[in-house]
């Protein structure tokens, strides 16, 4: 008796997911060019990594004037990139944006590749990671480290159970909206007590304000927001995925409405710093420093960058257009990457004695770990690209248990 297969050729069913990976036999040679790329780049971090644990800490740029690097800077850039695949996620499964529909998979996957990412730098700064679990078995629960590094380990776990019961259909939209009630307030948590890492340092004055909190959560948004647009766009460009015009549209006045946000909440607290009656002389001083001082190069960008991006998006009569949506969303990345390198220096740049610091500047070592990370998060996306089903099907309604089938194959006959 014929018996009809429901897995095509190539594809390969694992823990319920159909992984495609015919369609890497048939990558061209610039798709592997750009995996060879990749793969020397992450090779490179390796070695950086090697140089580290056998030399020690002397090959970093971090000294007593700034315990903290690039690696940090990237832990709060990374962790707040990972916002926008919430929002996405959120706004389908609880608020019913269907707009944002087609997304859903893309974005629960690049969160929690983003959280990976940033966990990856916390254990590639360590001099002896392996040590890492006596923090597990003997805590301090006085230092905001120990909730914000288990919150981002439990929502990274939490995206990757999202996506696999988004790609098998598991549980339907019941399971898929229970998970999302689970994430969002992970996610949330995870954002604030990153924020407290800096704001409940009462010896560096610009960290310690309550406006900490919102200041990263707006900006978290935002640029995940952004960055989530930019890869719709690569993917559509590549043929992986096709969006409308109104998704793009959406998510470009979302984007703007909350860079306005955020931009007000920094005004605001520039404003109380300088402001003559709430002035005080440790924070004007430091601040100085960001505004016409050594620290200005990164900091005035995040203003220009922040007010142009909302000035190209705010307009609704050219909105629509794709080159200014991926212009202003390619500003305010990189906008928050510098901002988030003086949100680090804020608590670095005059130390509680009154010393000040010259700005801080990677080593090659530290900058190969980051370009390695980097490289194992966009090999991961770029080869779940080509073998993840992470196009939603038309007539698919997310959650809901579906055909398996998602490939143009014809299936196969197996006679039994």
């Amino acid at each position: 008796m014929a018996e009809v297969s429901t897995t095509p050729p190539g594809v390969k069913r694992i823990i319920g997911v159909d992984f495609n990976f015919a369609a890497l036999r048939t990558a061209g040679p610039r798709y592997w060019a750009f995996v060879s790329l990749l793969l020397t780049v992450g090779v490179l971090g390796l070695m950086a990594w090697g140089t580290l644990l056998t030399q020690g800490g002397v090959v970093m740029a971090m000294r007593d004037s700034y315990p903290w690097g690039l690696w940090f800077t990237n832990y709060m850039y990374y962790v707040g990139l990972a916002a926008g695949g919430l929002v996405v996620y959120a706004s389908v499964h609880l608020f019913g944006a269907k707009q944002y529909h087609p997304l859903a998979r893309l974005a629960v996957l690049q969160a929690g590749v983003l959280v990976m990412m940033a966990l990856l730098g916390i254990i590639t700064d360590m001099e002896r990671p392996w040590r890492a679990m006596w923090m597990l078995l003997t805590p301090n629960f006085t230092s905001p480290f120990v909730f914000t590094g288990s919150a981002a380990t439990l929502y990274m776990v939490i995206c990757f159970v999202d996506l696999w019961i988004l790609l098998t259909g598991k549980g339907g939209e019941k399971l898929a909206r229970r998970m999302t009630l689970i994430a969002l307030p992970l996610a949330i948590y995870m954002h604030t007590t990153t924020a407290f890492v800096l704001a409940l340092n009462k010896s560096r004055e610009l960290w310690h304000t309550a406006v900490m909190v919102p200041i990263f959560l707006t900006s978290a948004t935002a640029s995940g927001i952004a960055l989530l647009l930019i890869t719709a766009y690569i993917f559509q460009r590549l043929g992986i995925m096709r969006f409308k015009a109104s998704m793009f549209r959406s998510m470009s006045t979302l984007l703007a409405t909350v860079i306005i946000m955020d931009l007000f909440l920094l005004v605001v607290e520039i404003l109380v710093v300088f402001w003559p009656t709430s002035a005080q002389p440790g924070h004007v001083v430091r601040f100085s420093e960001f505004l016409t001082g050594s620290y200005a190069f990164a900091f005035v960008p995040v203003l220009v960058l922040g007010t142009t991006a909302f000035i190209l998006l705010a307009r609704r009569s050219t909105r629509h257009l794709p080159a200014l949506q991926i212009t202003a969303s390619v500003m305010y990345v990189v906008a928050i990457f510098l901002k988030r390198y003086s949100l680090m220096a804020m608590g670095f740049s005059v130390n509680p004695l009154g010393q000040p610091a010259p700005p801080f500047v990677p080593s090659l070592v530290e900058v190969l770990l980051a370009l390695g990370i980097i490289a194992l998060g966009m090999l991961i996306m770029t080869i779940s690209a080509k073998v993840l089903p992470l196009e939603v099907p038309e007539d698919h309604d997310e959650g809901q248990e579906s055909p398996r089938v998602e490939f143009a194959v014809e299936p196969t006959l197996e006679v039994g």
